[in-house]
């Protein structure tokens, strides 16, 4: 095996701590590729206990620091990094690592909007460095699945997707900064995961037409230990009530390149029952994908009449195969479910993300969700809110080149990305 790839973990927060479990997953396989040594937070605490929890994990203390720049010059060898840090920050602290010299894993988004994406994108270029976006829904043994029974032709011809979510009442989600149009608001935050899977499903979206709504304008701190309980050290320092700003919810009718179309609902506000629903329908047959990280089986619907939801549907996507990191984490080449709880299958779907970086960096090779991948998963969320601006269906290229950029302006006129509008 090739020397392991020098890591820090930039951000140590509950991200970070994520991203740490990961680390520590793939350290119990036969595929580690990386050594973790150093990790740095502008909160001393922060990156003195995500240091401890290592020591504890990893077996070795890694070097604590609260400046990147000091970080790469003492710490011998550092060769990549992991950006956890929150999203609205992602656009600065993940071109500097770049520009410092560091191979960069970002977790998603890759910016609070389409020019912070560029930002980061333009310093990827500029340093030669390998830029990756840590999607990690698509990584899923199920979502593979899924994509294998569309490209082996199990349902015929892609048509239609069905891409819907509705759940969150008015619980606060983790922490304030997710309810703030200005730093992170829950339908770019967590909508981008629906981005991506509508997108690696479907291929690239050509256009979209939709509109967003601020239903619940109060956000109440209940449960806010997040996923996996790695945010509850935090919970006593959260207020208990918490104005929004940002939108809850999002509607939209998207277009794809190949013609094919999808209907898409990310409704984080929503009261009652809650609601996912992932259906993909093909010109033979449909296919219900289980949502993410839950290992709950496929079921393939198909015109002869024949349902399949058992270790059968594999028959339909011969050329399902996981990688060979994948198949030793989840059991397997070729699983049709897994009985993992959520934070064991989050540790495994993360520690891919970062194996991948790792070899990237020894081989030279290409990441699956590089820059370009990440910043058009921004592209298409935006494209809904600045299609509700102008009244109109944009495409994704008029997004992308900040054509239309309407909703955006008074982000990037706040993270300093674009000049602020004259006032009378």
């Amino acid at each position: 095996m090739a020397e392991r790839v020098r890591w820090a973990i930039v951000g140590c927060g509950g991200m970070g701590r994520r991203h740490l479990a990961g680390l520590a997953e793939l350290a119990r396989g036969d595929h580690n590729n990386v050594e973790l040594v150093a990790v740095c937070d502008l909160d001393p605490r922060n990156a003195e206990d995500l240091a401890d929890e290592a020591r504890g994990l990893l077996g070795r203390r890694p070097a604590v620091f609260t400046d990147a720049a000091r970080m790469v010059r003492e710490a011998e060898g550092l060769e990549a990094a992991d950006c956890t840090t929150d999203t609205a920050s992602h656009h600065r602290v993940a071109a500097a690592l770049l520009d410092l010299g560091l191979h960069t894993l970002c977790e998603k988004p890759l910016a609070l909007t389409v020019r912070g994406c560029d930002r980061v994108v333009a310093a990827a270029e500029r340093s030669g460095k390998i830029l990756s976006v840590a999607e990690n829904f698509r990584r899923d043994p199920m979502n593979r699945l899924v994509r294998a029974l569309l490209d082996d032709g199990a349902i015929g011809d892609r048509q239609f997707i069905m891409e819907t979510g509705v759940r969150g009442r008015d619980t606060l989600f983790i922490t304030p900064w997710r309810h703030q149009k200005l730093s992170g608001q829950l339908t770019l935050d967590a909508g981008v995961h629906g981005a991506d899977i509508l997108q690696y499903y479907f291929g690239d979206a050509a256009s979209a037409y939709g509109q967003a709504r601020l239903f619940e304008p109060m956000r109440v701190r209940r449960d806010t230990a997040g996923p996996g309980g790695f945010y509850e050290k935090w919970a006593d320092t959260l207020p208990p009530t918490v104005a929004a700003t940002g939108e809850d919810a999002m509607f939209g009718l998207v277009t794809f390149a190949n013609g094919a179309l999808g209907q898409w609902t990310d409704h984080y506000a929503g009261h009652g029952e809650a609601f996912g629903h992932r259906m993909v329908f093909g010109t033979r047959g449909s296919i219900a994908a289980p949502g993410d990280r839950n290992g709950r089986a496929v079921r393939l619907v198909l015109d002869d009449g024949s349902e399949v939801s058992d270790a059968g549907v594999l028959e339909h996507a011969p050329r399902y195969r996981l990688d060979p990191v994948a198949a030793s984490l989840f059991g397997g080449e070729r699983p049709w479910t897994y009985g993992l709880d959520f934070a064991a299958t989050d540790r495994k779907l993360i520690a891919l993300e970062q194996h991948e970086l790792a070899a990237c960096v020894r081989g030279g090779a290409r990441p699956e969700v590089d820059g370009a991948v990440g910043r058009r998963d921004v592209a298409l969320v935006y494209a809904l809110f600045e299609s509700q601006a102008v009244g109109r269906p944009v495409t994704i290229a008029e997004v992308e080149a900040g054509e239309v950029d309407a909703y955006q302006r008074e982000i990037d006129e706040h993270l300093g990305l674009v000049p602020r509008a004259a006032t009378a």
